[in-house]
């Protein structure tokens, strides 16, 4: 049962591990490094960048489906007069207790969550105080892949096409658009997060008006 469950706790990670190692395989190194032979200092360069921003990748992963503490739990018999400050606190009729404001209910985790931004369904996780600086690390380096992904596939379609056999070159030609446009979407993503960081809003804030004000008001 305990590795059953570890499984399923870590089913996420395992799945993204799996999808990175698949389209590794299907680059076909041996094809990969017989093309770049003669060119050393970039295959050692590109197997430091790649092997480094994957090692991150999968260390920031691991920890933001690890990270529990994104939960706001109190004393469910928690009694209102007993906060300090009441303006500052908001009650869930799901969870049954008082909270802090900017939290909200996440009708997936069914928990409360403190300056929830979203919830990830690549993690199956919510992204909130505590591990969003985890989560803007790990699309970092998911972006520094995609991108790297993106310029190697284009680099072998565009240098070394005659040498490839139509399944090799489709299969490139596939990588590169869907890296390209994986790259260009996190691109923009990691933009639109940097704005509401500066912002001091969350995705929800952002996209609820009502929200945007409470938040607003809170930090006057």
């Amino acid at each position: 049962m305990g590795f059953f469950n570890w499984l399923l706790n870590n089913i996420y990670i395992i799945f993204q591990v799996l999808f990175w190692l698949l389209i590794f395989y299907w680059l076909d190194f041996d094809l990969f490094t017989y093309i770049l032979n003669d060119h050393v200092i970039i295959k050692i360069i590109l197997g430091i960048i790649l092997g480094c921003s994957h090692l991150f990748l999968f260390r920031y992963l691991y920890n933001l489906n690890d990270t529990d503490s994104i939960y706001v739990s109190y004393n469910d018999n928690k009694e209102l007069e007993n906060i300090s400050d009441k303006q500052d606190f908001t009650s869930c009729k799901k969870c049954n207790m008082y909270r802090p404001r900017r939290t909200h209910h996440c009708q997936y985790c069914n928990k409360c969550i403190l300056e929830m931004d979203h919830h990830c369904f690549t993690i199956n996780k919510c992204i909130g105080k505590s591990n969003y600086k985890l989560f803007i690390k790990y699309l970092i380096f998911m972006e520094i892949n995609t991108t790297c992904l993106s310029g190697i596939t284009l680099y072998v379609c565009y240098n070394f096409h005659s040498e490839l056999s139509l399944y090799d070159l489709i299969k490139y030609v596939l990588l590169t658009i869907a890296s390209f446009l994986g790259s260009i979407t996190l691109y923009f993503y990691l933009i639109f997060q940097a704005y509401l960081s500066l912002s001091n809003l969350t995705t929800l804030e952002f996209i609820y008006p009502k929200l945007r004000l409470t938040a607003k008001n809170l930090h006057q």
